[in-house]
């Protein structure tokens, strides 16, 4: 297994492990699944910025992981929202620790202090793998969203990337540390 940097050519893997997810869970808020040619679109997108890694087996993708703004506003620049899904073949083999752990390698170097993730409640699996990454609990949005028939939670969980400085660089772009 190798973990690298998503190419556009990754977005048919890439819709085919989300597909389900939306699809058949509620863990996506998304209610249509993304076509490959959006997927392209969204890694084309995201990488101007932000880490968008894949884990690659005999020549597949079996997950990936990315990162994005936390919030539009200034002053959360130095925040960022993660995310990591795997094929269900690669659940409990320490790939999306891997990812995960790349990932904050690298938004470390861009100078990014804290991640956020959000998790659609329950979630023993979710909760367990990012507690387990060093996040903590922080907090819950009671119904925000209604998928599958019910009205559903999302949780908060957040984790520092690196020392949290008083006069923190603005964050660098992906493409300026993402070769490195």
């Amino acid at each position: 297994m190798i973990i690298r940097t998503a190419r556009t050519s990754d977005a048919p893997g890439i819709a085919a492990i989300y597909e389900p997810i939306v699809r058949d869970t509620f863990i996506s808020f998304e209610t249509e699944p993304p076509s490959s040619q959006e997927m392209a679109e969204r890694i084309e997108n995201t990488l101007k910025s932000h880490p968008w890694l894949v884990a690659e087996s005999d020549g597949g993708v079996i997950g990936y992981a990315y990162a994005g703004p936390h919030r539009t506003r200034p002053a959360y620049q130095w925040s960022c929202d993660v995310s990591v899904y795997l094929a269900p073949g690669s659940k409990r083999t320490g790939t999306g620790r891997k990812l995960y752990s790349r990932l904050f390698e690298i938004l470390g170097r861009q100078g990014f202090a804290m991640a956020f993730a959000g998790i659609a409640l329950p979630n023993g699996a979710s909760v367990g793998f990012h507690e387990a990454m060093g996040f903590e609990f922080i907090g819950q949005y009671p119904r925000v969203g209604f998928k599958k028939g019910e009205w559903r939670d999302v949780g908060w969980w957040h984790r520092p990337i690196q020392e949290l400085g008083t006069a923190p660089r603005e964050p660098l772009g992906f493409a300026e540390v993402g070769k490195r």
